[in-house]
């Protein structure tokens, strides 16, 4: 089930600019398409326009299935298997499972400035300050209390919810078997908040994690590093959490029956600037915008689409992932000319970096170069090397 909205992502149109007329190209141009099973990013605000969102990972209950016209989105959050959109205009999209009615928004709603998601309930931050809900209430998750008043953001747990107000305090309610809504009273500074399935942890201003909540800690997710410092930025999954670091490094704890824990040294993750949690999956993103993941991968939820580029927030459900990120262009189809050298031209974002990916086959890429700017969103590149192919194909990898 989903909601829908007007509009489309733009796309980056591609002109020749060779000595063959480039109308007699212009029926060869095909847009690059891409379907794959669900994970969750964000593209910067100066970026939300022209930027797109991407799902992949398990679509059991269409989580990964795109509602149309996603424009304008400035923030997305994952439940275990629903997911919102947050649009520059306070509006809320939703998609995915809707058997608790997690998907229905209430009618008539708007003047969102901030989105959380649990495992079966969806919250929103009003721009006056208060928080909203729907979707499942059995343990009041949706029923913060009535003088929660100037909060800045939201999470939500498998049956909890949490909430970080200006002032740098932390109030949660909803289902406290396991003192998962237990703030500690001594917890002030809070910058940052993240819920897990049972348990909490916030972020203070000076760089220190606390945790609190599951009252057996089975797999360890309370016991923060004891020298872990210099954190930037935190989240939790089902029984893990994460924390990366001013030094790009990413540390976890907790559950890591399915690798989700600390990053494999295979991923060389030292550019880090931020990290996502599913139940058993572990997202980071880099600084470059590109996106690492590990964890379990049963459902291909840690497997990063090529087509993603330029991200620059993530987030992860139970067993899917979603990105905003910059659109590939649409791939061009030349017929290389008889000199073996080749110019193109395409238009773009002024004043970014695209670099250029390019195949003889549509199936392996390999990375060309790094396009010109030529002024006025203008972007131009050579191929010299296209003598030995009857056909090369062309996209942009993002900034």
């Amino acid at each position: 089930m989903s909601s829908t909205i007007e509009g489309a992502p733009a796309k980056i149109g591609v002109t020749i600019v060779s000595n063959r007329p480039s109308n007699s190209l212009a029926n060869q141009v095909k847009p690059l398409v891409a379907a794959f099973i669900f994970s969750v990013l964000l593209a910067n605000n100066s970026q939300a326009q022209s930027s797109a969102v991407f799902a992949w990972g398990d679509d059991l209950y269409q989580q990964t299935n795109l509602p149309p016209g996603l424009n304008n989105v400035v923030a997305l959050a994952a439940g275990a298997n629903h997911t919102l959109a947050l649009r520059s205009d306070g509006k809320v999209i939703s998609w995915g499972d809707d058997s608790a009615q997690q998907v229905t928004l209430p009618p008539g709603f708007t003047n969102a400035m901030a989105i959380g998601a649990g495992a079966n309930f969806s919250l929103v931050v009003r721009s006056n300050g208060t928080v909203f809900g729907w979707g499942d209430n059995t343990f009041n998750q949706l029923t913060p209390p009535p003088t929660l008043t100037n909060v800045t953001a939201v999470a939500g747990g498998q049956d909890h919810s949490v909430a970080l107000k200006k002032d740098g305090t932390v109030v949660a309610w909803g289902d406290n078997y396991y003192g998962q809504t237990n703030v500690p009273p001594d917890l002030t500074n809070a910058v940052a908040i993240a819920a897990g399935s049972v348990f909490s942890i916030a972020l203070r201003n000076d760089g220190t994690v606390v945790a609190w909540g599951d009252s057996l800690n089975a797999f360890g997710e309370l016991d923060v590093p004891p020298d872990l410092n210099g954190v930037v930025g935190i989240a939790a999954g089902s029984y893990h959490a994460l924390a990366v670091q001013t030094n790009g490094m990413v540390v976890g704890w907790g559950n890591d029956n399915q690798g989700e824990g600390n990053p494999p040294d295979s991923l060389y993750l030292t550019n880090a600037i931020a990290v996502a949690a599913g139940s058993y999956h572990s997202l980071a993103l880099r600084s470059d915008g590109a996106i690492a993941g590990w964890g379990l991968n049963d459902q291909g939820q840690i497997s990063i689409p090529a087509s993603v580029h330029g991200a620059s927030v993530i987030a992860a459900g139970d067993q899917h992932s979603v990105a905003l990120a910059l659109p590939l262009s649409p791939i061009l189809l030349s017929i290389a000319p008889t000199n073996g050298h080749i110019r193109l031209q395409f238009s773009g974002l002024s004043n970014l970096s695209y670099t250029i990916q390019i195949s003889s086959n549509l199936i392996n890429w390999e990375m060309l170069g790094t396009a010109t700017d030529i002024g006025n969103g203008q972007y131009q590149f050579e191929d010299t090397n296209t003598a030995n192919f009857k056909k090369r194909f062309y996209r942009t990898a993002g900034p």
